[in-house]
């Protein structure tokens, strides 16, 4: 595993810092599954390893910026669907009034 590959291949990855973790690097999904193969991996990384950690800093940063505006425009959408549901409720609940109460709803009159 060349060092070009460990992170699209999700051998590492960035983590966000938590309560009780800081942000950094960590093993992800594919890493090597022996300490011995993981420090093979870690000499092999480590001359390029703050690269490697402002890549994945970049890409953390663009990801969130991207999820950000994506969370943004469906907040949007959903507050634009919420006041249509409530334009409509009151004609939909009195067609359902209708069909419930035995009539048959003919449509719009």
């Amino acid at each position: 595993m060349g060092e070009d590959h460990l992170g699209a291949d999700g051998a590492i990855c960035w983590r966000e810092a938590s309560a009780d973790q800081q942000a950094g690097l960590t093993w992800g999904a594919a890493a090597p599954d022996t300490k011995g193969a993981r420090d093979e991996t870690l000499k092999e990384i480590r001359p390029a390893m703050r690269m490697v950690t402002r890549i994945a800093q970049l890409v953390a940063r663009t990801v969130k910026r991207v999820l950000a505006k994506e969370r943004q425009k469906l907040k949007i959408d959903a507050d634009y669907v919420r006041g249509l549901r409530q334009k409509w409720e009151p004609e939909d609940d009195a067609r359902l009034s209708r069909i419930t109460l035995g009539g048959m709803d003919s449509g719009p009159k």
